[in-house]
């Protein structure tokens, strides 16, 4: 990885932060949920998806520590989470598709 500071310039261009953020798996869906916010119900997609509680989810975004432990995703659940989106966005674009199709 290149050791050098970046310029202010790059500090202050948000496409530059999130090239930064999303190398990781953990930048990445920190900044997937910002960039969604108001536009997924986490409730639901920790019910539906992976059959937990909002709170659930919410220590494993923001890597919480409870009970003298950091809460993070596992391997297995960042997998569970990418299918989740993949299914939103096709359950989307079959919605998309019926709206097109139906008649006026």
């Amino acid at each position: 990885m290149d050791n050098t500071k970046p310029a202010f310039d790059q500090l202050c261009d948000p496409e530059y932060r999130r090239s930064q953020l999303i190398h990781d798996k953990d930048g990445a869906v920190f900044v997937i949920f910002n960039e969604l916010k108001g536009l997924i119900n986490k409730t639901q997609l920790a019910e539906q998806y992976f059959n937990r509680t909002q709170s659930w989810l919410s220590q494993k975004l923001h890597g919480a520590t409870v009970c003298h432990k950091e809460r993070a995703f596992t391997e297995a659940e960042y997998a569970q989470l990418a299918r989740a989106f993949r299914d939103i966005a096709t359950r989307l674009n079959t919605y998309a598709d019926e709206i097109d199709a139906a008649q006026l």
